[in-house]
């Protein structure tokens, strides 16, 4: 089910586009090559969690076939001719045994057999995965990314345990982190990095820190979208305790475009910034499809020509047409 959602979500926004005449049909193409890996790991994953699920009850000392076995036996035509007492009686007699083997008696650390079984069934639980990236499809790629592969189940957690590791690469979905607008009252509540991205409209979402560099591409940015069409919003993202005071924000830095948003971080003690979560700088510059998955991120300082690399970008994610040389 999460996986024909997150299909309709990955292909609603393309459609819109291509109704929208801002993107080539190209990017059509574009739903199977990210989605059918994500399909075909999803459905090997559910295979394992099913095997892992029977390794549970095994690891504590429990043979889930055994009671299926008295199952079919009682439901098959022999079983069903014995007295209703006896079959109740028989698999009463088999969860009784499964019983048995849960019990805090045998179920210890002071057992041998009961701190052997818990070893093995938190070894099991720590085969966790989390999250997944597309590594090509409607993205500007790693320009370091090596792997021919057009997904990484491998991206967004760790081996070996079920912690989520945020990433501002392209192809990962954004990370989560509390913000408060930066002209909010103090009881409004604070609202998620995920809650920028507009539900009501097709709409892309440019997330900067404050400064020059950075509103330059944002400039830019609102000028490529409006010449192919599709909606932009900016996303100014301040560093708690950095706003300015009367909130004037961001307004004149991208003059004439009204569609900006600023915010401020929400850290909590010893919490990474908005950057250090995405693994950049504050010099970095970070794209996201209307479908939550960034598609273009950078550092500022590795581009040499805003309007040529912008203008790229947005050739590359809808296949249009360059609007200069």
């Amino acid at each position: 089910m999460n996986t024909g959602i997150q299909d309709a979500h990955n292909l609603a926004w393309k459609i819109s586009c291509l109704l929208k005449d801002a993107a080539s049909p190209s990017l059509i193409k574009t739903y199977e090559s990210e989605r059918r890996p994500i399909a075909i790991s999803n459905t090997a994953l559910s295979v394992n969690n099913f095997k892992a699920a029977m390794s549970v009850p095994a690891a504590l000392g429990i043979d889930p076939t055994v009671a299926n076995t008295v199952h079919q036996v009682i439901n098959s035509s022999f079983g069903s001719i014995l007295p209703s007492t006896f079959q109740k009686a028989a698999l009463e007699g088999i969860f009784s045994i499964g019983r048995a083997q849960l019990s805090d008696f045998v179920l210890n650390e002071n057992n041998p057999l009961g701190s052997s079984r818990l070893a093995r069934l938190r070894a099991i639980f720590d085969e966790g995965k989390i999250g997944f990236r597309y590594l090509k499809g409607a993205l500007v790629a790693d320009s370091d990314n090596e792997t021919q592969e057009t997904v990484e189940t491998a991206a967004t957690y760790k081996r070996g345990s079920r912690d989520y590791v945020p990433s501002g690469k392209p192809g990962s979905r954004l990370p989560h982190m509390q913000l408060r607008m930066l002209n909010a009252s103090e009881n409004e509540d604070s609202i998620s990095t995920l809650d920028l991205i507009s539900v009501e409209k097709l709409e892309f979402l440019l997330i900067i820190a404050p400064l020059k560099d950075s509103y330059d591409v944002a400039r830019v940015a609102f000028k490529v979208a409006e010449t192919l069409r599709v909606s932009l919003k900016v996303c100014v993202i301040w560093a708690q305790g950095s706003a300015p005071a009367d909130a004037s924000g961001s307004g004149q830095e991208v003059e004439p475009w009204k569609n900006y948003v600023d915010v401020e971080e929400i850290q909590r003690s010893n919490s990474k910034s908005w950057w250090e979560v995405c693994q950049m700088s504050n010099r970095g510059v970070i794209l996201v499809r209307p479908d939550d998955h960034i598609a273009w991120s950078t550092e500022i300082d590795s581009v040499e020509n805003i309007v040529q690399q912008v203008e790229r970008v947005f050739f590359l994610i809808l296949g249009a047409v360059r609007t200069s040389s």
